[in-house]
């Protein structure tokens, strides 16, 4: 429908007078001043032929008065045609536009029968008397090539059709049984329209009527999950112009809603300002929606956080003014609403830098390590690779070599650190790839000084590689790093330390198999290295080679690590583990691996918390085991079950005075201090690692480590 320049159209206009004049117009021939040259109709009647076969017949009486009648071929000044619209020609202007006769006239319109689809029908249409609008124009008879209809006024005319088209599509439904579903469809086009719904049972490979479906919705009838759910449905629109078919919408039938139930509690946070904290509820019930809400005035009044609408919730950019600010989550669905218990956040000022909260014992593969309160150490258990520090295996405490001055050790599977008051440390056992840090990868069967190191508060030790906590609150790392479990953005070891990327306000490390946590003063936990199991925490399970932030980790007071898993202590006193949890050893009564920390279950308050191997350990009102049981580490007295999946307290002593103020997990044991001094342990002993005189077996109940006190 291309128009032609307005030079070619006068050009056109004047030729076709010129003819029409010739042929005496089929008029009378009076003529108006100034249009002598234009055909012109009166009231006997008469035709005028256009461009390509286009005529308009006007009949005796039509007219009261004489009037020129042209016939362009051209688009311009008319409105656009709709949208969808199939123009089978070009548009033509008849003037002038709206004309009025006493009787109708006739026009004659050319197409091209060649554009029109298969099955469609040419429909005659033109503007309306405002000219603003195409109308349809009824009573057309097609011939071939051309389209014929009577008009009661002049205007533009096209010839086309416009089949319906659909403005919004069925969108899928989701019920619970026995409750019907509704699909509906809007369409545009020349009405009248007719609609005929279908079905699919097939997943959308065939569909079938649906029998008296015919309106613009469909209400199914009462539905069933075995029955209708997966279903599809679609519609065919039509009108006189043609069809057109819908998207197909699915059907979700879903047995009755359960209302929702608090199955897990959220519980207090304390965070330092600048930092995050995250609040986290579990619901049961029927696919539950939650609504996390904050009052400002102790609890009283609630309003909704705009957004907050998963199961966890983290403020970021913690401030002074949200001290004390109060939260709940409300879950709910079709059946019901629950609403959490009410939560704190305490803003706290963070901590001074790291001062090394001192470790007294330490737990390997198959040898233990204790901190005397003079400043020396004594080790027992297997010796394998010098991991004693100056002594064969033994199955009873013996001195570490001239080592003295000590203030808190690192436990590796093999090796062991210390750190001295003057700042320095110093380690000794296997060395294969240099995590003793002395620049050799000889191991070392005496305690030998790691280079470089003069500001050290902590340590600790992995199966292969160890970190160092500095004063600064920088930390170092040496040894494997084909996991990047170093941290220096790197995968190749390192001989002596080299520091951990982006770290500066850290106050805690700990060092699991092949991973690394660190926690920083705004009470945030990075992890890197292997992540093949979650337990960097970050929601994936890809390893890293440069720290990233643990999800969720506002408000850690606490870290400690595994040999594929992690656990955290939050200020609120809940304990969360995130990583491998094939024998429970996360603690939520599942086998499944997180990625993210979830909540440990089972207890409402810890102190402090520890982890080795497959074993996890906290200190709450007694002290409470899970994880692991093959060797007897949760020291119930017993080898069945081999694992729990949620904590359970180590019966015994431990809910008796003198009271626990330390322990460590190996690979395959633990230990306990009671604040007496006296040292237990319990679990695998197969090399002397319990240190009760004996060699071989597993002891399911503690058993005191022989002449040792550390105090």
């Amino acid at each position: 429908m291309q128009p032609k320049i307005a030079g070619n159209r006068i050009a056109a206009a004047l030729a076709l007078c010129l003819v029409a004049l010739l042929a005496g117009c089929g008029g009378n021939g009076n003529k108006r001043a100034g249009q002598q040259n234009l055909p012109t109709v009166g009231p006997n009647g008469g035709s005028v032929s256009g461009p390509n076969g286009t005529q308009v017949v006007i009949p005796p009486g039509a007219l009261s008065a004489v009037l020129p009648i042209v016939i362009t071929q051209s688009a311009a000044g008319a409105p656009a045609v709709p949208t969808g619209f199939l123009a089978f020609g070009p548009v033509f202007a008849i003037t002038p536009h709206g004309t009025g006769f006493t009787q109708p006239a006739t026009v004659t319109l050319p197409f091209d029968p060649a554009s029109v689809p298969v099955g469609a029908t040419p429909v005659l249409y033109k503007t309306d008397a405002s000219n603003a609008a195409w109308e349809r124009v009824p009573g057309a008879t097609v011939n071939a090539g051309t389209i014929t209809a009577p008009v009661s006024s002049f205007s533009f005319f096209v010839v086309g059709n416009q089949p319906p088209q659909i403005t919004r599509q069925p969108a899928d439904v989701s019920v619970t049984q026995p409750n019907p579903a509704t699909f509906s469809v809007n369409a545009l086009g020349a009405p009248p329209f007719t609609f005929q719904w279908q079905r699919s049972g097939d997943g959308g490979a065939t569909f079938g009527n649906v029998a008296g479906a015919s309106s613009s919705s469909l209400t199914t009838g009462f539905t069933t999950v075995a029955a209708d759910h997966n279903d599809r449905y679609r519609v065919i629109v039509s009108n006189l112009e043609g069809s057109t078919t819908s998207n197909a919408a699915t059907l979700t039938v879903t047995t009755a809603f359960v209302a929702p139930a608090i199955t897990t509690q959220p519980g207090d946070v304390t965070v330092a300002a600048g930092g995050m904290a995250t609040f986290s509820v579990v619901a049961s019930g029927t696919s539950p929606q939650y609504q996390w809400q904050r009052s400002n005035d102790g609890g009283t009044t609630f309003t909704d956080i705009a957004g907050a609408t998963n199961a966890s919730f983290t403020l970021t950019n913690v401030q002074a003014v949200d001290d004390s600010a109060r939260f709940r989550a409300r879950a709910s669905n079709l059946a019901g609403s629950a609403t959490s218990d009410v939560v704190r956040l305490t803003v706290g000022t963070p901590p001074p830098p790291p001062s090394g909260n001192a470790v007294r014992i330490a737990g390997g593969d198959q040898h233990s390590t204790a901190l005397r309160a003079d400043g020396t150490l004594q080790s027992w258990g297997s010796d394998s690779a010098g991991a004693l520090g100056g002594g064969s295996d033994r199955n009873a405490p013996g001195p570490v070599a001239s080592l003295t001055g000590v203030v808190s050790l690192g436990q590796g599977d093999t090796h062991t650190l210390a750190v001295r008051s003057d700042g320095s440390v110093w380690a000794w056992g296997y060395n294969g790839f240099g995590q003793v840090g002395d620049g050799t990868t000889n191991s070392a069967q005496v305690p030998v000084q790691v280079r470089g190191i003069t500001n050290a508060v902590a340590a600790c030790g992995g199966t292969l590689h160890s970190l160092v906590l500095l004063a600064d609150g920088t930390v170092r790392a040496f040894g494997a790093n084909f996991d990047g479990q170093l941290g220096d953005g790197t995968n190749i070891e390192r001989l002596v330390p080299a520091a951990v990327a982006g770290i500066g306000n850290a106050i805690a490390i700990a060092c699991g198999g092949g991973h690394s946590l660190i926690l920083s003063s705004d009470f945030t936990i990075h992890s890197f290295g292997r992540n093949n199991h979650g337990q960097l925490g970050d929601g994936t399970m890809t390893n890293s080679n440069v720290p990233v932030l643990v999800g969720g980790s506002g408000g850690a007071t606490a870290i400690a690590a595994g040999f594929e898993h992690s656990l955290a202590l939050l200020g609120s006193g809940a304990v969360v583990g995130w990583g491998s949890n094939f024998l429970g050893q996360l603690g939520d009564n599942t086998l499944l691996d997180r990625p993210t920390p979830v909540p440990v279950l089972g207890f409402s308050r810890a102190f402090s918390i520890a982890a080795g191997g497959n074993t996890s350990l906290a200190l709450g009102e007694v002290l409470f085991a899970w994880g692991s049981n093959f060797n007897g580490q949760l020291g119930i007295g017993t080898l069945t079950p081999n694992f729990r999946a949620t904590p359970a307290a180590v019966p015994a002593f431990f809910s008796n005075n003198p009271a626990v103020v330390g322990f460590a997990v190996g690979s395959d044991h633990v230990l306990a201090l009671r604040a007496d001094g006296v040292l237990f342990a319990w679990g695998s002993n197969d090399s002397g690692q319990l240190g009760n005189g004996v060699t071989g077996g597993d002891f399911t109940t503690p058993v005191q480590v022989s002449g040792l006190n550390l105090n």
